[in-house]
């Protein structure tokens, strides 16, 4: 042992000097405690957030702290078919003007159906702000594929209505369905203030895009997302309605993914149900495409 090293040694076991230095010593003991946990378990949930993917927030540490600031202002009842305080859907329906109370889904000439009640339990969402993602009964490869063609073929079916490009909520790895907002010299002011908060303004027109587990965000009506929360399809996106709508409205739901045929069907049926919605005052019918 060196000579400086012998030195540092003494000093450690001399009585005198841990007495000097019992505050500092225990002071630094207890920080270390008390962080090493809040450490391990912050550690854990920042792997757990990049396990989801992409999507939402930046892809790096300063995304992940900045969603995780995001908790202080998003909404912890997304499971529930009316937003707090809210006690009635005309009340949540009457910020969208009159299209807000319609329901949309599965339309025809008498009218909408009824969404009927999914089958089992929900699938697992991490509280997480953004992204927003299930973790269980993620569909496969394919079943993601066909809900991406969808959407392109809503968008095939009404092209003078909407469109498939990148989205903006999501980030440049996904395509969305996007509506055409008309030109401000081709809408009254009021109507085109009514639109965007319809969409909500942070979203520019995206009103559905799929995620890579077969989840797929969409823009409803009140209420039909207050139908498709109860009947156990979807649940509302932390941030829906935050800030008077500017980021996305009431109305903006995760849908889960669909687990077969028949919960495909209802899916297609949620996402046109939604364009007939975002569409709606444009006086043309939104075109189902083809099975």
């Amino acid at each position: 042992m060196s000579l400086l090293q012998n030195k540092y040694a003494a000093a450690l076991i001399n009585p005198d000097v841990l007495r000097a230095h019992q505050k500092p010593i225990l002071l630094a003991t207890g920080i270390t405690a008390v962080a090493t946990p809040f450490l391990a378990y912050a550690w854990s949930c920042y792997r757990e957030w990049l396990a989801l993917g992409p999507g939402g927030m930046p892809y790096h540490f300063p995304g992940w702290l900045l969603q995780v600031g995001l908790h202080a202002v998003a909404r912890s009842d997304t499971r529930e078919p009316l937003p707090r305080p809210y006690k009635r859907l005309e009340d949540v329906a009457a910020l969208y003007g009159a299209a807000g109370a319609k329901s949309y889904y599965n339309y025809s000439g008498d009218g909408p159906g009824q969404i009927p009640k999914r089958k089992g339990d929900r699938p697992t969402v991490p509280t997480f702000v953004a992204p927003q993602r299930q973790t269980s009964d993620a569909a496969p490869p394919a079943t993601v594929a066909a809900q991406k063609a969808f959407l392109a073929a809503v968008a095939a079916a009404n092209a003078s209505l909407f469109e498939v490009r990148t989205s903006k909520l999501e980030g440049p790895l996904h395509q969305a369905l996007w509506l055409r907002l008309p030109s401000p010299s081709s809408a009254s002011a009021d109507d085109d203030t009514t639109l965007r908060t319809r969409l909500g303004r942070g979203s520019d027109g995206e009103f559905a895009h799929v995620h890579g587990e077969g989840s797929v965000h969409v823009t409803l009506s009140p209420a039909d997302a207050a139908a498709a929360i109860e009947a156990g399809w979807a649940e509302r996106f932390g941030l829906a309605g935050w800030w008077g709508s500017r980021v996305v409205p009431w109305g903006f739901v995760m849908v889960y993914a669909p687990r077969d045929e028949g919960e495909f069907a209802v899916f297609r049926e949620l996402v046109l149900a939604g364009a007939r919605y975002v569409a709606e005052g444009a006086g043309v019918e939104v075109v189902a495409p083809a099975e």
